[in-house]
């Protein structure tokens, strides 16, 4: 599926990247329904390494502006851990999606970055945050708790990642068709 590469589809992941920025201002993620790591993982997928700091860039300052403008919270260590998942997830995106991007692989991806985050992000919250007690069944509590949020996020996620990598798909095979037919003629 190398037909990412063309012009015609340079500004389309920047455009997602800025799309799920904007609506992480707009709409805060409160129910966690924004695809933030569906399109990192297209990003990587069809970008070159090298372009991953202007994503990366982009949502850690979202993030800085949201966590202490919107929620009016300081900036702890647990960014620290969502922001290492960007970067975790584009490389997956970059190391498993690049070369092949089958539904299997996307869908794998998808789940790989959904679950990981829930598990370490909501670790780094019971670890940091003084909302829960320092014990197993505090570290319980903080798990249940994410429980809605994480179904939201998961679903979202898993959804958008396959029908942007999906979408994106269809149009590359569109696109080489015709390229054949024009080549027949």
């Amino acid at each position: 599926m190398k037909s990412f590469e063309g012009k015609s589809w340079l500004f389309l992941p920047y455009i997602l990247i800025f799309a799920v920025a904007v609506l992480r201002i707009e709409v805060a993620n409160q129910y966690n329904l924004v695809p933030i790591f569906s399109c990192l993982l297209f990003f990587a997928a069809v970008r070159p390494a090298r372009e991953m700091v202007l994503p990366l860039c982009l949502l850690v300052g979202v993030d800085i502006f949201v966590t202490t403008q919107r929620y009016g919270y300081p900036v702890t260590l647990d960014a620290v851990v969502t922001w290492s998942w960007y970067v975790i997830v584009m490389l997956l995106g970059s190391g498993v999606l690049r070369s092949s991007r089958s539904w299997q692989r996307v869908a794998g991806c998808s789940l790989l970055a959904s679950i990981s985050f829930f598990v370490v992000s909501n670790y780094a919250v019971w670890a940091i945050w003084q909302m829960y007690p320092r014990t197993l069944a505090g570290l319980a509590a903080c798990y249940t708790a994410a429980l809605p949020f994480f179904r939201n996020s998961l679903t979202s996620e898993l959804c958008s990642s396959l029908l942007l990598f999906g979408l994106a798909g269809r149009v590359a095979s569109f696109k080489a068709a015709g390229t054949v037919q024009k080549a027949n003629c």
